[in-house]
């Protein structure tokens, strides 16, 4: 899938659907087993290629940040390319690809160092057999998590697998102001409810949550059995999340889904003041 390269804008994050794909690294070539996720950093120790060395057809799912403008790099070819948007020019913007021999001027990036690199050894994050741990929420929203995205080695993209059992939900109903979600559905049938209501989802299906309240959600089990989903998203910080059944918002200085260190502050629309309550001295004198 292309030749050896790496992004200085963007983190990419791999994930076998099915087949054996062979990923290259600045470690060398390996073969990566089905369900595994594999994570290529920003810079020169995300350095990576992806092919099929088998007889058979292989599947796999690649995210990205999808910032632009980005640089990408071709070390073997000793070439470059420049891309207004991730989408360029296929969806329209600049992109420019260049031979680096002739450059007016060029500094030599950083080598591409193996013991950096994330996807160079096998993490053991793997969507098939996720390494779960037990997530206790209030009644509705016990399920089982795996982290998959940083198990893999991660940092700007996300990507936790759900187990969700009959009668509870991921999360209450919200959207996002800072962060993009993608939701796979991995196994079952789980309801998905946004603004324009609910509908039950099949194994396979993929639904963009944008940001902002067109991208409203909540994922609950209804089945008799469990559920299993894949949401991957940005990572963004700070962030702010809006709940609209409690009239509520959250404000944290992190990204979602990690730990909440910093400022947090969970609090209720009605509870708002003015923006110069408190700064100003009803008895000053302008």
């Amino acid at each position: 899938m292309g030749p050896f390269h790496y992004h200085f804008g963007n983190e990419e994050l791999l994930a076998v659907l099915s087949g054996r794909p062979t990923v290259r690294t600045p470690a060398g070539s390996r073969t990566l087993a089905e369900g595994e996720f594999v994570a290529f950093p920003r810079g020169p120790h995300g350095a990576h290629a992806v092919g099929n060395d088998t007889d058979g057809t292989v599947r796999f799912l690649f995210f990205s940040e999808m910032r632009g403008p980005d640089v990408i790099v071709y070390p073997e070819q000793e070439m470059l390319g420049a891309v207004e948007a991730m989408s360029s020019p296929e969806r329209g913007g600049m992109a420019t690809w260049l031979r680096m021999e002739g450059a007016i001027e060029h500094h030599e990036p950083e080598t591409p160092d193996a013991a950096r690199a994330p996807a160079a050894e096998a993490t053991g994050a793997n969507m098939l057999e996720p390494d779960f741990e037990s997530i206790d929420e209030p009644p509705g929203y016990a399920m089982l998590g795996a982290e998959a995205a940083r198990q893999a080695g991660a940092q700007h993209l996300g990507a936790t697998v759900y187990e969700l059992p009959p009668g509870n939900s991921v999360c209450p109903y919200h959207w996002h102001a800072a962060n993009e979600e993608l939701l796979i559905v991995l196994a079952g049938t789980p309801t998905l409810r946004t603004p324009e209501g609910d509908r039950e989802l099949a194994q396979g299906d993929v639904v963009a949550f944008p940001i902002g309240e067109a991208g409203a959600h909540k994922v609950t089990n209804h089945s008799d059995v469990p559920t299993r989903v894949l949401i991957a998203s940005e990572m963004n910080e700070p962030e702010v999340a809006v709940y609209p059944d409690s009239a509520k918002v959250m404000a944290r200085q992190q990204a979602p889904g990690t730990p909440a260190t910093g400022v947090r502050a969970i609090f209720r629309f009605a509870d708002g003041v003015d923006y110069w309550d408190g700064e100003v001295d009803p008895g000053a004198v302008p």
